[in-house]
């Protein structure tokens, strides 16, 4: 990406343009709705742009405009699209992101999407075309035409890829496993030929070759997906467009992870202080807790409050999982509020509910914070206690689960489940605890060893109940 120089914009700056230059096409406004989904059972969480509209381009709703442009907060952590894993290991994942969309409901289709997102990228953002590359589905071959004939694409700056019926959903975009689908076009940022790894290196989702960093999806939204999972036509064609902010936003200010934008660099900064410098050896921990104090704040000012269930467990998980990080860098003070007080400083103006529940949000995190310290340090003990029984193992702080080798000590299941039982530890604290000691959690033990109490209980309770006839 040498001598590359794109005009720098601001995250916040490339939110505005992007609203601008769809609402001069005569797109209407749209905030962004809550990260909880309104009366939809089938998503834990909004996890895209079109959650909100997904009646409308189900049918069941009549839009009152048919086109529409916004920028929706999304959170991927649960379903059919879960990026927990991956955060703070790659420089493009996170659970929380950003998600700028324009839509067309039974308007415009296939020509206007592709060609206001060339537009938008090459003359507004100022992306050099060289730099860009897209897929389109196999069979697709007016997506093809657009992008080779009219945008004037070279054949080899677009491959086909994606195969339905022979189990390659590439190129075909379904946000859960019913509802609206289609196929569809991606757009990437390609960084050059110096990082190309293998000549397999190509824009399809090879997440091991780092050259091409997908920044936009075109969705054609032409079917409904059944629960026998045939597909049935919709009423009416629609587009659904998702492009990523923080993704876009380390393109034009010219950086390699999204972590290194000004999305970010207040949070980490502050964490910097706190923790100290980040280095390659807690570079982990410090993205961990950057992105998941973003999804706390934003599920807390949405509503939401930290509990042992769903939803609610979610939260607690990733704001624990915050504070774990911390304390495996053998920082043990409460700290997450003072972060939460950036994002909400940084993005209340885009979002204006974490300005309405400032207050709210800074207490439960506070309050949580503490009792989790509490059940850490009561837990610790117990756990050791359970190791010891397994031998010696020396601590290594930041160590996680996955990071172990296959054939590594196993704590048991049914071990497990008497910590979480008898102490109230739960499972994915003792599988953070253990994994620092090199251990390994028998997890589908522990599930086990849950139904089994559960089955007991159950039973215990039939037992009273036919002893009071």
């Amino acid at each position: 990406m040498s001598g590359l120089v794109i005009p720098y914009l601001s995250g916040a700056e490339i939110r505005t343009l992007f609203v601008q230059f769809f609402a001069e096409r005569g797109h209407v406004f749209v905030p962004s709705a809550s990260l909880i989904p309104a009366g939809d059972q089938s998503l834990l969480f909004t996890n895209s742009g079109m959650v909100q509209f997904k009646q409308i381009l189900g049918g069941q709703v009549t839009p009152t405009c048919q086109r529409v442009v916004n920028y929706q907060r999304c959170l991927r952590v649960a379903g059919k699209h879960n990026d927990f894993e991956e955060v703070g290991r790659t420089t493009r994942h996170q659970t929380l992101f950003e998600m700028l969309g324009n839509w067309s409901f039974g308007d415009y289709f296939k020509s206007e999407a592709i060609t206001w997102a060339w537009e938008l990228l090459t003359q507004v953002y100022r992306i050099p075309p060289e730099h860009l590359a897209v897929t389109v589905y196999t069979d697709d071959e007016v997506a093809y035409d657009l992008w080779h004939r009219q945008i004037g694409l070279a054949a080899e700056r677009i491959t086909r890829w994606g195969d339905l019926a022979g189990g390659d959903e590439g190129n075909f975009w379904r946000m859960a496993e019913t509802g609206p689908c289609g196929r569809c076009s991606e757009i990437y940022f390609d960084r050059g030929p110096e990082f190309s790894e293998g000549p397999d290196c190509r824009p399809d989702h090879n997440e091991n070759c780092v050259r091409y960093l997908e920044i936009w999806n075109l969705v054609f939204m032409e079917f409904e997906q059944l629960a026998d999972g045939s597909l049935v036509a919709l009423p009416y064609k629609s587009v659904d467009t998702g492009l990523g902010l923080e993704r876009l936003a380390s393109v034009i200010q010219g950086v390699a992870t999204n972590y290194e934008t000004d999305l970010f660099i207040p949070l980490l900064a502050k964490l910097a202080e706190i923790l100290g410098p980040r280095q390659p050896d807690n570079c982990f921990a410090h993205q961990v807790i950057a992105d998941h104090t973003r999804a706390v704040t934003f599920l807390l000012a949405d509503g939401l409050t930290p509990g042992n269930n769903g939803p609610a467990y979610v939260l607690r998980h990733l704001l624990r999982r915050a504070v774990w990080q911390a304390q495996s860098l053998g920082y043990e003070q409460p700290f997450l509020a003072n972060l939460a007080e950036i994002v909400i400083d940084t993005m209340g103006q885009a979002y204006p509910e974490l300005e309405i529940n400032h207050a709210k949000i800074l207490a439960v995190i506070t309050r949580e914070e503490e009792q989790f310290a509490r059940t850490l340090a009561a837990g610790r003990v117990q756990v050791g206690r359970t190791l010891a029984k397994l031998g010696n193992f020396s601590r290594r702080p930041g160590r996680e689960a996955t990071d172990l080798p296959f054939d590594a000590p196993t704590m048991a299941g049914d071990e497990a489940f008497k910590l979480y039982d008898t102490y109230g530890f739960p499972l994915d604290l003792t599988v953070d605890l253990a994994a620092e000691y090199g251990v390994r959690v028998d997890s589908t033990g522990f599930e086990v060893a849950m139904a089994a109490q559960v089955a007991r209980s159950r039973q215990y309770k039939i037992s009273e109940a036919l002893k009071d006839r």
